[in-house]
C-alpha cells in the first residue's frame, strides 16, 4: 500500500514537472483490453554505470507501482499476461554553449548581475571575464524508454521515452525517487488517450 501510495502522490507531481515525453503506439491495438502484464528483461547494458542491478530494480519497482496503481496485475506467466513490459536505458554526454553576449555593451556596467554565477567569477567579479561572449559547459543526458509488447508476436505495441539532464544524485533514496518520478511520467502516457470507434 505505502508503494501504491507514493505512486499516486508522483503521478500528480509529475503533471507538472515538465519533464517531457514522447510516445507511438500502434492504432490497431485496442489498449483498453488490457488487463495484466508480465516483464520481459533486457540484456544489461554494457556501462554498468547506466544499468546495474539496483537500477535495475529500481526501474522494475517504479513501473510495477504505477501498473498497479492503474488496475493492471503482473502475471506470473508470460504466455497469459494480455501484453509484456521492457525497458532500456542510455546515457550521453552533452555539451552546450550558452552566448550571453558581451557584458559591456549588453548591460553597460560593471560587474553585471549575473556575474557572480558564472565560472572564474567571485561576488565582485574578475575583469578578465569581461568581455567572455560564451560559456561552454558539459553534462550528462540520460534516456529511459518503456516499450509494451505483444506477447505472441513480440509486435511493439507501445513505446514512451524521456530525456532529462542527469542531476547530481548522491544518496540511495534520491535516485529511486529519480528514477519513480522518471517512469511515472512516461506511464502517465500510457495507456494511449484514444477514442476508440464502436
Amino acid at each position: 500500500m505505502k508503494k501504491i501510495g507514493l505512486a499516486f502522490c508522483v503521478m500528480i507531481l509529475t503533471a507538472c514537472s515538465g519533464v517531457p515525453v514522447f510516445t507511438d503506439y500502434s492504432q490497431d491495438f485496442d489498449f483498453s483490453n488490457v488487463s495484466s502484464y508480465a516483464w520481459l528483461l533486457p540484456a544489461k547494458h554494457m556501462n554498468t554505470e547506466v544499468d546495474n542491478d539496483l537500477v535495475r530494480e529500481r526501474v522494475v519497482d517504479a513501473v510495477d507501482a504505477q501498473f498497479t496503481a492503474r488496475g493492471f496485475i503482473r502475471a506470473a506467466d508470460a504466455a497469459k499476461a494480455s501484453v509484456l513490459v521492457t525497458y532500456q536505458l542510455g546515457q550521453e554526454d552533452k555539451i552546450a554553449i550558452d552566448d550571453f553576449g558581451s557584458w559591456n555593451t549588453q548591460f553597460g556596467y560593471y560587474p553585471c548581475y549575473r556575474c557572480g554565477y558564472r565560472p572564474g567569477f567571485g561576488y565582485f567579479g574578475h575583469s578578465q571575464f569581461y568581455d567572455d561572449d560564451f560559456w561552454v559547459r558539459t553534462y550528462k543526458e540520460s534516456t529511459l524508454m518503456i516499450d509494451v509488447i505483444d506477447p505472441s508476436s513480440k509486435k511493439l505495441l507501445w513505446r514512451g521515452t524521456t530525456k532529462r539532464v542527469m542531476p547530481t544524485l548522491t544518496t540511495p533514496e534520491e535516485r529511486r525517487l529519480y528514477v519513480l518520478e522518471t517512469v511515472s511520467t512516461i506511464l502517465a502516457e500510457f495507456p494511449p488517450k484514444r477514442v476508440w470507434a464502436p
